[in-house]
């Protein structure tokens, strides 16, 4: 089969130009000078075909101009007119609100579509006899023509970048036909595959069905021509555009917080009904980064790689945490935005947040995966009954990495399950308190998930070994910092303006 007789019979059965590519198996760039590539195909072009319309009046030939401008296979889909339409109903939507420079369209085409796509495959099929396969269709597929062709030219004219993460273009398109049309697939359904529909008390007819079941290799040509013509019947009305609706994309903001408070909960905590505190760390961060990316703060959701109790500081480096932010009407931020943001945080009091900067969604898998190999440290002023002894001091010198058994302590008993964990402990330094002989300030490495406090009085014996047991006498916490968390992430960024710039 020739190029010039494939594409000779579907201008006969009234299919467009760009369709025609789809049927060539055009690819990518081969859409954007049609003339060209059909020629390169060795196809002759007919030059006359775009200057009908402009030769020929609507009054002396209206039903001639309406079946050239409707494609009997895409109805219209990938027609200029289309396009334009298309083009100004997202122009006329919400779309300027949204500073994002990468989009993706979702076009919901109905199933129409699909019917013409078989109609033809089985006129090829009984215009070419077996060089038209009946498993692997003879076109590009209208959805994977849709990228290549809709895509770049909507992303040219809205002078956006395709991203299948950017914000996303909803689409419904409908045709006057379809009902009937669908309608007829319940007895087709029912002819085509008997064994099936026997057991079938209800036809669910859907696109998935259409995809997998019909084809020509499952579905006789005698069969589909009872109900549907072959090939397709030129119709006067394309697809009608039903209506636009746009999505932000999910944008992810991470960083780095320090927890500077010993009264703030990580998450609102709410007790039987009842608010427990007033503010928390999730809040504080949301509320002033937020705003700038979404309209919606009460979709942000907060993650952090771990989590302190409410008495507990995290100082250093801060604890990476990441905002996942749904239906962004923003997807960047400057170094100067950030920096106004991490000041806003910090005039809180009681969290500072630094390396604010927007990720790719890829990379949430760093606060995630392997969190139960990342190292911790911490630092625990800890008390004795008794002033500390040469004694205590050398037996809380381990320099070696040691493995504890740790039951879920009472206190969390409510949220999480009950369950005998190993954890290894890496190495323990202790030293006597400047201004206190009864007190040890410890430094401890940790594998993460490690819960300290029990670690250090043991809980009645549910942590074992724990310090308690190691000196063999009670030895209780009175306040623990997060001073260090072995996760390189994100990359270190400094948002504050430079001295040059600060000096203009």
């Amino acid at each position: 089969m020739k190029n010039q007789d494939l594409v000779d019979y579907l201008r006969s059965c009234g299919v467009c130009e760009v369709c025609q590519l789809r049927y060539l198996k055009a690819r990518g760039s081969e859409y954007k000078d049609i003339k060209e590539t059909l020629r390169r195909l060795d196809v002759k072009v007919n030059e006359n075909e775009e200057n009908v319309d402009e030769t020929v009046s609507a009054e002396e030939q209206p039903s001639k101009k309406a079946r050239l401008s409707t494609c009997s296979t895409c109805l219209g889909l990938f027609s200029e007119d289309f396009q334009h339409e298309l083009l100004q109903g997202i122009l006329a939507s919400d779309f300027a609100k949204y500073d994002c420079q990468k989009i993706v369209l979702a076009i919901s085409l109905p199933m129409i579509l699909q019917l013409r796509q078989l109609a033809m495959w089985f006129a090829l099929q009984k215009q070419f006899g077996a060089s038209i396969d009946g498993s692997n269709a003879p076109d590009v597929p209208i959805k994977e023509a849709v990228k290549l062709i809709l895509h770049p030219i909507i992303c040219e004219k809205l002078d956006k970048e395709y991203d299948a993460n950017g914000l996303m273009i909803n689409i419904d398109v409908t045709h006057s036909l379809e009902a009937g049309e669908v309608e007829k697939l319940v007895g087709l359904n029912r002819e085509a595959f008997p064994a099936k529909a026997a057991h079938q008390k209800r036809i669910e007819i859907s696109r998935g069905l259409l995809e997998k079941q019909y084809q020509p290799a499952k579905v006789k040509a005698e069969t589909f021509g009872k109900y549907y013509q072959i090939p397709c019947a030129s119709v006067e009305e394309p697809l009608k555009l039903v209506s636009i609706d746009l999505q932000g994309p999910l944008v992810c903001v991470a960083g780095r917080y320090r927890k500077l408070s010993r009264e703030l909960s990580h998450t609102p905590w709410i007790l039987n009904g009842q608010r427990l505190m007033e503010d928390s760390i999730e809040e504080i961060i949301i509320r002033n980064v937020g705003p700038h990316f979404a309209e919606k703060l009460e979709k942000i959701n907060f993650m952090s790689s771990g989590r302190e109790d409410v008495d507990v500081r995290c100082l250093g480096k801060g604890r990476p945490f990441v905002l996942e932010i749904p239906n962004a009407i923003r997807s960047s931020l400057t170094t100067e935005q950030a920096y106004k943001m991490e000041q806003a945080v910090d005039k809180s009091g009681k969290v500072s947040i630094l390396n604010l900067q927007v990720v790719a969604r890829e990379e949430l898998t760093h606060i995630k995966t392997g969190e139960e190999q990342k190292k911790k440290f911490y630092r625990a002023l800890c008390a004795l009954k008794e002033p500390v002894t040469v004694d205590i001091l050398q037996k809380l010198q381990i320099p070696k990495s040691f493995d504890i058994q740790q039951k879920t302590p009472i206190r969390v008993l409510h949220r999480r399950p009950l369950h005998t964990r190993p954890r290894t402990i890496y190495s323990v330094k202790a030293k006597v308190h400047r201004g206190n002989p009864q007190a040890l300030v410890i430094d401890i490495v940790t594998q993460a998930g490690t819960y300290i406090k029990e670690l250090v009085h043991g809980e009645f014996g549910r942590t074992t070994p724990s310090f308690a047991s190691i000196i063999g006498q009670a030895i209780d916490i009175q306040a623990l910092d997060v001073v260090g968390i072995d996760l390189d992430w994100p990359p270190e960024v400094n948002n504050a303006p430079s001295v040059e710039s600060s000096l203009n």
